[in-house]
């Protein structure tokens, strides 16, 4: 898995590309991500360096710099979001994070976060994300 955060989206597609991996993107806000080059990569799931045969790409208009270790930082709602995608937001934002499953999670991908605590605008230092494979039979 090559590294491509901090990237140009367009750039790290073609490296992607190039590479033969499969990716989608999350983020891109309301309309989503219409022009390529103007959105950055600021981050990746999984890591760089791994091996996989498809990548998330989270992206933004512009990285937010992490504030600095140990501060308490705003939580973002990552309910509804695949797992690999919640921890790649969470970790742009310099958060730690607990999950808990009912079952062993073997693709992070297949997994949603149905709750997490705390939640949004609450701030903290870590999140702990509930998950199912299926929200809607979560908590029976």
């Amino acid at each position: 898995m090559p590294d491509v955060t901090g990237q140009r989206l367009d750039v790290a597609e073609g490296s992607l590309d190039a590479a033969g991996l499969d990716h989608r993107t999350v983020g891109g806000g309301t309309l989503g991500v219409i022009m390529h080059s103007r959105w950055q990569v600021c981050a990746q799931s999984p890591r760089p360096g791994l091996k996989a045969f498809e990548v998330t790409l989270i992206v933004a208009r512009a990285c937010a710099v992490p504030p600095a270790t140990g501060a308490r930082r705003i939580v973002p709602d990552v309910r509804g979001e695949n797992l690999d995608a919640a921890e790649a937001h969470l970790r742009i934002r310099g958060l730690g994070y607990r999950v808990e499953a009912s079952d062993e999670i073997v693709v992070r991908s297949h997994w949603i976060v149905c709750e997490q605590d705390p939640l949004p605008p609450a701030r903290g230092r870590t999140v702990e994300l509930y998950v199912s494979r299926d929200c809607d039979s979560w908590g029976d």
